[in-house]
């Protein structure tokens, strides 16, 4: 009778399908591609592999050498099945046995030999991502590492990366590429401000409407005898001191007390204190509190305040939306390469994937 951890990895590699379900958590193509995506960024810049796969890490073109590609993405597909046999509480003995399975390591092998043949443009499309980083990093064509010229020229050994196939070379100087890049970093740079601008905005009313509806709902269950209690000293300073936010929440809220005695209550003591006051400063401001309470009475009418609290409800949850959109817009421009923002990177693009897949 086999045990329940043995049933269990019987049922993982009974199947392709099965095992990416339970592992990779697959369930169509585009699952598949973004598992891709993320394993091939992972496969670009793994210590061992970057120095013959990533421009960043090679030191010649002739340095490029994708036999070893296979063998690290089974590595990662067995990093993931162990890290799901950790959680379903397998033992140390069981889990060093599945790594030493050579059915099991011959299974993920297989496997990635598949999503390897499907999917290699996704793969050296992230090799290619690193030859822009390349370009990236240099701050003017001078310092341009001489990587860059042999992609674009070839070597000895390599014809260029940039030839088109049955059309002819894309580019023929590093100052080309080099600017390409930089325009296209700065295209994604200024749209990236666009959303960031636009994220604050949203963000800044997202807490005023907050700060107003959560102002309302504690005016609401004020009492008289709150309002009697509150010192002509806090009022003076809940209407100067604008930095202190407690006391900014405070003038919020009872810019909602309601129309009637509350409100009159709040007149009577500035008025008091404007009275009273020997500053003429501080009286000055007396008289302006007083008159802030007398338009609050004349307006906060319990419709007028339900209609504003409602309106601020339905602002809030717009607002918040709008909030959530822009993010996504954000991280879904950071996401995207540089050959987004430039028709001529696409097609540099374009060749160097091809001409790598047939080194």
């Amino acid at each position: 009778m086999p045990s329940k951890s043995q049933t269990y990895l019987d049922l993982i590699f009974c199947d392709k399908i099965k095992f990416e379900e339970e592992v990779l958590r697959v369930k169509c193509d585009e699952d598949r591609k973004e598992v891709m995506s993320l394993i091939c960024s992972e496969i670009c810049s793994d210590k061992k592999l970057a120095k013959h796969i990533n421009f960043l890490k090679i030191k010649t073109v002739n340095d490029l050498d994708f036999d070893g590609v296979n063998i690290a993405f089974v590595q990662l597909l067995l990093a993931e099945l162990l890290s799901l046999l950790k959680e379903k509480n397998l033992t140390f003995v069981e889990i060093e046995n599945v790594k030493k399975n050579k059915q099991y390591l011959k299974f993920m092998y297989e496997l990635s030999q598949i999503y390897m043949r499907r999917f290699s443009g996704i793969f050296y499309k992230e090799v290619v991502n690193t030859f822009f980083d390349l370009l990236s990093i240099a701050d003017k064509p001078e310092k341009l590492s001489p990587v860059v010229k042999e992609v674009i020229n070839g070597t000895a050994k390599r014809k260029s990366l940039l030839e088109q196939h049955g059309s002819g070379q894309i580019l023929y100087k590093e100052e080309q590429a080099w600017m390409r890049v930089k325009q296209a970093r700065d295209d994604k740079k200024h749209q990236a401000q666009v959303f960031q601008v636009e994220i604050v905005r949203l963000v800044r009313r997202v807490d005023q409407l907050k700060l107003q509806i959560s102002a309302i709902v504690a005016a609401r269950a004020l009492s008289l005898v709150d309002v009697k209690k509150v010192t002509s000293k806090l009022l003076l300073d809940m209407f100067t001191d604008e930095d202190d936010i407690q006391l900014h929440t405070k003038k919020t809220m009872f810019s909602y007390v309601p129309a009637g005695d509350m409100a009159n209550t709040l007149i009577s003591t500035a008025q008091k204190a404007a009275e009273e006051s020997k500053d003429p400063s501080n009286k000055n401001d007396y008289i302006q509190i007083a008159d802030f309470f007398k338009k609050c009475k004349s307006m906060n009418t319990p419709v007028f305040i339900d209609a504003r609290f409602e309106e601020y409800k339905h602002e809030l949850s717009l607002k918040s939306k709008a909030y959530r959109e822009q993010r996504l817009k954000l991280k879904t421009l950071r996401a995207k390469p540089l050959d987004s923002f430039d028709i001529t990177l696409k097609k540099v693009k374009e060749a160097m994937v091809y001409n790598l897949q047939h080194l």
